[in-house]
């Protein structure tokens, strides 16, 4: 048994055209523009009206269109080889480099990129040419060496001429950086020994201080050393002093009693020879007596017989 396809009328046929046209249309006469972007409408090549913000824009079909930009950061990247493209250095070196260059359109200025310019490809042709100008200028106020050593600063320099350079276009730049240097290999093999010298070098100074170091410890020891034995010696001076001292106080006590005792002695003496003589003026009868007093062995005086005995 034959299944018959459906019948489709001519009329039917005519409906489903005039729907996809005006699907078409609609889709040609619409226009939505996102939050990070900004439309400019031209239509038959004349820019009409101003900047038109996020949203759905109806504009005529097919004779009117809507050129958006996005608003988000764009890097535009530019490499230069140390060949005929590259920069010559302040000691006659040629460099080749990278460049990154992060920027953004001007809200404020994007009629000027539909008016002035065609395209972005016109903005970056104008970045790629400021660029290298840029460079040429900054790398030719360093000598090679410099490049490496003064990187933050050359990288400044470029910045800032990038944004005088580009101060007329519709673009805000808000990054400048230098990724890479190159150079050829002679050079490349003079820059690995000289940095082998130069590390050479700096162990000889790290070996000389050190040696300094080791030899200042050295005069410090033997300083402090002399010091003890200075500071001893002096003790050792203060104690013998200080005895010398006791020993002449010593010697002056003992001679001062010595001489108490001859004094005493003396005293005991004449008080002897005064006792002798008061005895015998005691005994004198009237009569001459001898000049002398006999003594015991004990110190007594000895008895004479007077002489009518």
């Amino acid at each position: 048994m034959k299944v018959q396809a459906p019948f489709v009328t001519k009329g039917f046929v005519t409906f489903c055209l005039i729907v996809a046209a005006a699907i078409i249309l609609a889709a040609s006469s619409c226009t939505v523009i996102s939050p990070n972007e900004r439309g400019v409408q031209v239509t038959l090549g004349q820019v009409e009206g101003g900047v038109i913000q996020p949203g759905m824009k109806f504009h005529a079909p097919f004779i009117t269109r809507i050129r958006k930009f996005r608003l988000e950061p764009k890097t535009y990247e530019v490499s230069f080889s140390c060949g005929q493209d590259g920069a010559i250095t302040k000691d006659m070196q040629t460099v080749g480099s990278t460049v990154a260059v992060r920027y953004v359109y001007d809200e404020r200025r994007i009629m000027d990129i539909v008016t002035r310019y065609l395209n972005d490809a016109v903005i970056q042709s104008a970045m790629r040419d400021n660029v290298k100008a840029s460079l040429k200028e900054t790398v030719g106020q360093y000598s090679i060496y410099d490049l490496v050593e003064k990187q933050n600063e050359v990288t400044g320099k470029v910045a800032q001429a990038m944004l005088t350079r580009m101060a007329d276009y519709p673009i805000d730049i808000s990054q400048t950086t230098i990724t890479n240097w190159d150079w050829s290999d002679d050079f490349d093999k003079q820059i690995k020994e000289t940095a082998n010298r130069a590390q050479e070098v700096k162990k000889a100074e790290q070996d000389l201080k050190l040696a300094e170091q080791q030899a200042q410890k050295q005069v410090k020891e033997a300083e402090a050393k002399k010091a003890a034995i200075e500071q001893e010696a002096e003790a050792a001076l203060i104690k013998a002093q200080k005895e010398a001292e006791a020993k002449k106080v010593e010697a002056d006590a003992l001679a001062y009693y010595n001489a108490k005792v001859a004094q005493n002695y003396q005293v005991e003496i004449r008080l002897k020879e005064l006792e002798i003589e008061l005895e015998r003026a005691k005994r004198w009868d009237g009569r001459q007596v001898p000049e002398y007093v006999p003594l015991t062995a004990a110190g007594g005086i000895v008895n004479l017989p007077s002489a009518k005995n």
